[in-house]
């Protein structure tokens, strides 16, 4: 039964509780939102009209102005939580001072512009104040398929407050409705308390610091700084502006419709119908369509849906100013807006500069909304004189246009956006590779140098023509392509530019690397390099085949691993194939990422790729969301596969001839350190001749030197002095400095280890199979050169922060 809710609801295991808790936390908000605004609008509707909007419409700007301040230097001051508090507080307060003044002064106009204003004061504020605490606790990815949900539990608040207001208004007076409202904020208290103390926020990014900037003034300044330098703040900015312009237009055309002929009661039973019947509306959408609308078609796309909404509504009521096109802006303000687009622009203000998303979204939210109400306010108060219904929905018409060209801006600047959000937490993979010291030149282009056939094609000098030319050319490439493992990421792309350096002579060959799947996938990955620069039509032509073929392999290197993760076996072997599996399974989506960007469909590989393998949930996050967007759903799910598998179906162990079969199979397709852990497990399992049946196809006399050795300590002919690579290799894995590295890199440090302690000063914090080992600091810094993930997991011993790296 929860497997089946899981899937429907599109919730993973062990997340209900949390899910439960935000949940209960935002339809308690909501409920007692959806109390007070029935109650409140029927109350200011009946007593003053819907001709005193404009008015409240300019107002409103003074009002927010007050507590944006308030809320910015509670937000500098304090913490989330605590503001939390506080706002429930001031809920309660604000409550039961409303309904003491309106029972005894209830026929006081300014009185109920005063509710009006506290109204329309909450209705942005408790919305800003729920989103921005939601979302210091979840990631963008899992924010696309829990946020709808949340929406779904607001909206059923609202409902819930709204139904009440529908059943009792004819026996409760419309100030006892205040006070409920300041009773359901004060029992949200122990709620948001416990959500406060059982959850942890989530890191921004990896170089975020503990605390925030120094005062009002500091955060100020970044605010400037991010209008002047992000393009997408500011048609975000723009999209939520004239969005809300529409909206108090939509408002101020169906109030005027809708108010004729009605009593105050039964204007009270009606909007607490419309409400009632548009957040059941949200809440279906919420529950089971938003997530699977962002999911299919994308953030930036959904973006449209209301733009086009206010279009064809306000199309609607330029044509016919009834009833029914009332009711159309009704469910355009309290559906559409609500269910969707509020979703959505939750999940769009990630993409704004991490360090200024909170206080950026209470300034948009708490003063520019407002401004634009100033605006709506003011022109609303001239055009009644002048104009009627039919001609401020041309208007409308006219705006909606405005929407949408707004939204394909930031449609457009929306991939980019997140790219520089997840730069600015990394070093910027993104700038020019400087030039390379000459000793490193030199090491290069020796590399270049086939062993028989000098070749310094850099320099223009060649060792013969045509046959003799062209040999030496393929020799020297493959000497590049050859020595791609071994070295370091900015190695290899010097390399690459090398390979470009051959010219047109040189397709052939990096064609024929690139589709070898034998080949490493560093050296792939330097074929494929130097042939998008030489010919982006051969290597678009080959990319799409290898796109397909290597998710396959990834695929079936993580159902292997789930397979063997569910054998049993004393030594740890079985594990540590496994690991293998899956990370080549990672390394190769890391190498699928480098042939998407080259295609041009991702942005910077380098640093997603990073970003991927951060250990801060919101940075891996918003690198799935940069790829997602960038290469469509279909490649998306088949990747994200890869990444984040399911682990709803349980694994039964496998049969001996089953597990065989599966370490036979990594002999053949797995990398290296795959075919060195089957090695030792065949030995482990098979009698010595069968072993040497299995495995005597793996000998060739281009094998590689790690492998022989192994090999010839297997079959007895050869004795290593301390343990072997393997157990160097599990070793490491198990000691807390290097677990994290991949098993590439730990077996990059297996090679540098020594049984006896060298003279420079060395690490020896583990055995191997009893026997102590040593490795040079030296070679564990250039080891850590040619694997960036040693030397982030590194970097992270060393930062005080956990979420680093």
């Amino acid at each position: 039964m929860i497997d089946r809710l899981n899937r429907l609801f599109r919730v993973e295991r062990g997340e209900w509780p949390k899910l439960i808790q935000f949940g209960l936390f935002g339809f308690l908000l909501q409920m007692g939102l959806g109390v007070g605004f029935s109650a409140g609008d029927a109350a200011f509707f009946s007593n003053v009209g819907a001709d005193a909007l404009p008015v409240i419409f300019m107002l409103t700007p003074a009002v927010m102005l007050v507590y944006t301040g308030v809320f910015s230097v509670l937000m500098v001051r304090f913490s989330l939580d605590r503001m939390v508090m506080a706002t429930l507080a001031m809920l309660v307060a604000g409550g039961v001072l409303l309904w003491a003044l309106l029972d005894r002064a209830g026929d006081s106009q300014p009185l109920y512009y005063a509710l009006k204003l506290y109204l329309a004061m909450w209705y942005i504020a408790i919305y800003s104040l729920f989103w921005n605490y939601t979302d210091a606790y979840f990631d963008i990815q899992d924010a696309k398929r829990l946020f709808p949900l949340f929406a779904a539990f607001c909206a059923l608040g609202t409902a819930a407050g709204a139904l009440i207001v529908n059943l009792f208004a004819a026996t409760i007076p419309l100030p006892g409705f205040l006070l409920l409202w300041a009773g359901i904020a004060f029992v949200t208290m122990p709620l948001a308390y416990s959500i406060g103390r059982r959850w942890p926020q989530l890191a921004e990014n990896d170089a975020e610091t503990d605390g925030q900037a120094g005062g009002i003034g500091a955060q100020f300044a970044m605010l400037v700084k991010a209008f002047r330098g992000s393009r997408y703040t500011l048609a975000l900015t723009a999209t939520l502006f004239v969005t809300l312009l529409m909206t108090n237009l939509a408002e101020y055309q169906y109030a005027a419709v809708l108010q004729q002929g009605r009593s105050e009661t039964e204007l009270a039973a009606l909007f607490g119908a419309l409400y009632a019947a548009s957040n059941i509306f949200n809440l279906v959408v919420c529950l089971f369509v938003f997530n699977r609308l962002v999911t299919r078609l994308g953030v930036r796309n959904v973006a449209f849906i209301l733009p086009f909404t206010y279009f064809a509504v306000f199309g609607f009521f330029f044509l016919s100013s009834g009833y029914a096109a009332a009711i159309a802006a009704f469910f355009a303000y309290h559906g559409v807006l609500t269910s969707i687009e509020y979703n959505n622009q939750n999940l769009l203000f990630n993409a704004v500069p991490s360090a200024i998303k909170r206080p950026l979204r209470t300034v948009v939210e708490g003063m520019c909304e407002p401004l634009a109400s100033l605006i709506a306010g003011a022109f609303l108060l001239y055009a009644a004189k002048y104009l009627d219904l039919r001609e401020l929905s041309g208007i409308g018409v006219m705006l909606g246009a405005l929407l949408i060209a707004i939204v394909m801006l930031l449609r457009q600047l929306y991939p980019a956006a997140m790219v520089g959000n997840m730069r600015r937490g990394w070093l910027n993979f993104g700038r020019p590779i400087p030039a390379l010291t000459a000793e490193a030149d030199a090491r290069l282009r020796e590399l270049a140098v086939a062993p028989d056939a000098p070749l310094h094609r850099q320099a223009g000098e060649l060792d013969g023509e045509g046959e003799t030319a062209q040999l030496a050319d393929a020799e020297a490439i493959a000497a590049l392509l050859a020595a791609a493992p071994q070295q370091t990421p900015r190695e290899r792309r010097r390399s690459a530019a090398m390979l470009v350096d051959f010219g047109e002579p040189a397709i052939p060959h990096l064609v024929a690397a690139l589709r070898d799947a034998r080949r490493s996938q560093g050296a792939r990955a330097v074929a494929a390099r130097g042939l998008a620069a030489l010919s982006q039509a051969q290597f678009a032509a080959q990319s799409d085949a290898i796109v397909e073929s290597e998710l396959d392999a990834a695929r079936q290197a993580m159902d292997s691993a789930r397979r063997l993760d569910a054998a049993s076996d004393a030594s740890g072997l079985t594990g540590l194939l496994a690991r293998a599996q899956r990370e080549r399974a990672s390394a190769t989506v890391d190498f699928l990422l480098e042939l998407l960007a080259l295609r041009g469909l991702l942005p910077d590989s380098d640093l997603l790729i990073v970003s991927l393998h951060s250990s801060n949930a919101k940075v891996r996050a918003n690198a799935m969301e940069a790829i997602e967007t960038g290469i469509g759903h279909s490649l998306f799910r088949r990747v994200d596969a890869v990444l984040r598998p399911s682990d709803d179906a349980e694994t039964s162990p496998p049969m001996e001839p089953e597990l065989i079969a599966l370490i036979e199979a990594a002999l053949d397709r797995g990398g290296p350190v795959e075919v060195a852990v089957s090695l030792a497990m065949l030995h482990q399992q098979l009698s010595e001749a069968d072993f040497v049946r299995r495995t005597g196809r793996l000998i060739h006399p281009g094998m590689a030197e790690p492998l022989r050795r192994q090999l010839l300590a297997l079959m007895g002919m050869r004795q290593d002095e301390g343990a072997g690579r393997v157990a160097l290799i599990d070793a490491l894995r198990r000691t807390p400095n290097f677990a994290a590295a991949t098993l590439e890199a730990l077996a990059g440090l297996a090679a540098a280890a020594r049984s006896e302690p060298p003279e420079a000063a060395a690490w020896n914090g583990a055995t191997a199979t009893g026997d102590r080992f040593w490795i040079a600091h030296a070679d564990i810094r250039d080891t850590a050169a040619r694997y960036p993930d040693l030397a982030l997991v590194m970097l992270r011993l060393q930062d005080g922060r956990g979420h680093a790296a």
